[in-house]
């Protein structure tokens, strides 16, 4: 009996709906969340919590330090992309948008768009 599947599909040449693209980094984002941002919020909680003088040497070091500052930011954006491609989930699964192709392709260019937005104005308040 002859097969004709393919042996090794090449991702990278495969080229993804956005919709679906969305959906991998709504993944891909959940796992961030647990493996990074969850420990740190946690850490950054309890030190800002601890006392008055490490809330003050914590606000010091966000302020000076640009690296803490980004992964501060970056810690803050992974979980406002997660939440904004997650409420589209919702919406879908709720039937409130449809699943054609053309409906799921504009509601992922909007949430794209809407997440930009957010991502601006967090960068302004944060900066």
């Amino acid at each position: 009996m002859i097969q004709n599947r393919p042996v090794n599909i090449n991702l990278l040449k495969i080229k993804l709906p956005l919709s679906a693209f969305l959906s991998i980094t709504h993944r891909i984002s959940g796992i961030l969340i647990f493996f990074l941002v969850l420990p740190f919020s946690v850490f950054i909680f309890s030190e800002l919590t601890l006392n008055q003088n490490s809330f003050d040497n914590f606000m010091t070091m966000y302020h000076t330090n640009l690296g803490i500052k980004f992964g501060c930011i970056g810690l803050i954006l992974i979980f406002q992309y997660h939440i904004f491609t997650g409420i589209r989930h919702i919406l879908m699964d709720f039937h409130i948008l449809n699943e054609t192709l053309s409906s799921s392709h504009k509601s992922a260019v909007i949430t794209l768009v809407l997440f930009a937005v957010n991502a601006l104005l967090t960068l302004l308040v944060m900066l």
